[in-house]
């Protein structure tokens, strides 16, 4: 009786444990690092991969996302059972992403083309959060009119008089409409104005802007571009010709 029970027990191990137990012939890729340097609006990882089946793995890749978003993959060559590969890449983040704190992942076979022992321990995150300020610019339809009033006929003694500018709110993503500030681009001639500075900023939230004594002695083309609390201004590239409406 003791042999039966004994016989029975090992083809039960044969059939169950001792068979089932024993991982697959298969080759199983895991991220065992991750480390990430951020530079503004980019950043740079360095990842290990290695292979911890039973069998070669055939060669892949390793893609890299952030906040669901896919930043790029670097390529992994053939690896043989207890090998690894190391790797270093530079991601740029992209403008889509909502402001915020985010961590890194990377992801073995991010294809999914490598029928692995386990599918369950191919990503990892980097422990170093990534801080995605916001790099969106307002949008805004610029300037709508720029208008003056000097009475009378031209010509004549000098006059000086102020132009009045005015258009509609800028609306942006993380800056309220009453902290985005609009700055000002002022020519003599159409296309002049020197949008690497601009010649006047308005106050937080402003609508409209006046212009200091200007001379009539010459026409003036204006540009308005909004900015948000973080910097990122619009490049809209509408001109306005400074309207007399007292002629």
């Amino acid at each position: 009786m003791a042999g039966v029970l004994a016989a029975s027990v090992a083809f039960v191990w044969l059939l169950g444990g001792g068979v089932s137990a024993a991982s697959p012939l298969r080759p199983d890729l895991v991220v065992s690092r991750v480390s990430v340097v951020q530079h503004g609006g980019s950043v740079r990882v360095t990842d290990v991969v290695g292979n911890r089946g039973r069998t070669p793995a055939p060669p892949t890749t390793a893609g890299y996302d952030l906040g669901g978003v896919r930043l790029g993959s670097r390529s992994i060559g053939r690896l043989q059972p207890g090998s690894s590969s190391r790797g270093s890449k530079t991601l740029t983040i992209p403008r889509s992403l909502e402001p915020g704190s985010y961590r890194l992942r990377v992801c073995a076979d991010d294809r999914g083309r490598i029928n692995e022992a386990s599918e369950q321990n191919n990503c990892r995150f980097a422990t170093e959060p990534i801080r995605v300020a916001d790099r969106r610019p307002p949008r805004f339809a610029g300037l709508e009119r720029a208008s003056t009033c000097i009475p009378g006929p031209a010509g004549g003694p000098l006059r000086e008089s102020r132009y009045t500018l005015q258009w509609e709110p800028a609306a942006d993503d993380a800056t309220p409409a009453s902290e985005i500030v609009y700055d000002i681009y002022q020519a003599t001639v159409p296309g002049g104005e020197d949008m690497s500075a601009p010649t006047y900023t308005s106050p937080s939230g402003a609508t409209s802007f006046t212009t200091p004594l200007l001379p009539d002695d010459a026409s003036y083309y204006f540009v308005v571009r909004a900015r948000d609390k973080a910097g990122n201004r619009d490049a809209n590239r509408i001109e306005r010709l400074g309207m007399n409406l007292c002629v």
